[in-house]
């Protein structure tokens, strides 16, 4: 049961949120530098607030699992999702991401609050499959599109070596190359944090971890960590960064398809 101490920072939390969503959505009215720099401190002051929360109340009940209490559980999906949108909006933004994010992040502190001094129910822990599950396939989507556009990007490069028409329809290599970054971008943050949950989830509740799975899901992870990061090493810019999205789709497919025939996923009681 959390302290009145710890909701007090709870509560501060949700104020330095609730102040970031305000600023972020008065921008779309004023765009100034005050208010960006204003907007992004809220932000990262809201999740050490709330990480601080964690700690706190892990520390007092000497179990840092979230899956069998309700404060825990809720709070760790706020700060995951609040720091998926600092991720994105700090590498590639995405124009009013945290108008809907930043919400459902608030509502989900205010639920602690609410729910933290009652008993664990189960809809925290479907709550919590749900977003593995949101986040993990969500992750996938994204990453059709980056190798769905990588993979345009590699005929359109080679047509050009050899000096044939790419054509309108393919579109111009700079506009492939910012779309696959910007997709790969939204996957990877979606599958940390589908890694992150389902990794919690398998611990606290005892569920086997196909090695399969592990492996393809790290190699995934990999990959498109070096997509992500190729503006910073240049040698995996343009065709070797669209090879890799695809490589990196072929491999996430082959994960979701090692869940679906795990031991645990056969016999009814395995998670994607």
């Amino acid at each position: 049961m959390p302290t009145n101490g710890q909701l007090a920072l709870l509560i501060l939390s949700v104020v330095f949120f609730t102040a970031g969503g305000l600023i972020s959505f008065a921008r779309l009215w004023k765009e100034t530098t005050t208010m960006r720099l204003a907007g992004k401190s809220c932000l990262y002051w809201g999740i050490l607030a709330s990480v601080g929360v964690l700690i706190w109340h892990s520390v007092k009940r000497g179990d840092w699992m979230p899956i069998g209490d309700n404060f825990d559980a809720l709070i760790w999906l706020a700060v995951l999702l609040a720091l998926f949108v600092a991720y994105v909006q700090g590498t590639r933004p995405l124009a009013a991401l945290d108008w809907f994010i930043m919400p459902v992040v608030i509502l989900l502190l205010i639920g602690a609050a609410v729910f933290g001094r009652t008993e664990f129910h189960q809809y925290v822990g479907q709550a919590w499959t749900s977003a593995h599950r949101i986040t993990s396939y969500g992750g996938a989507v994204a990453f059709a599109v980056a190798a769905a556009s990588g993979a345009i990007y590699v005929i359109a490069s080679a047509r050009l070596r050899r000096k044939e028409p790419a054509g309108a329809y393919l579109g111009s290599l700079e506009r492939l190359e910012h779309l696959t970054m910007t997709a790969v971008t939204l996957g990877f943050a979606l599958l940390t944090i589908g890694i992150i949950t389902g990794v919690i989830e398998m611990i606290g509740r005892g569920r086997p971890t196909p090695p399969t799975k592990v492996a393809l899901a790290a190699g995934v992870w990999i990959i498109y960590a070096i997509v992500l990061h190729a503006p910073i090493n240049p040698v995996f810019r343009g065709r070797r960064a669209a090879v890799l999205s695809v490589i990196g789709f072929l491999l996430m497919i082959g994960a979701i398809i090692a869940a679906q025939f795990s031991p645990a996923a056969v016999g009814g009681g395995g998670q994607h």
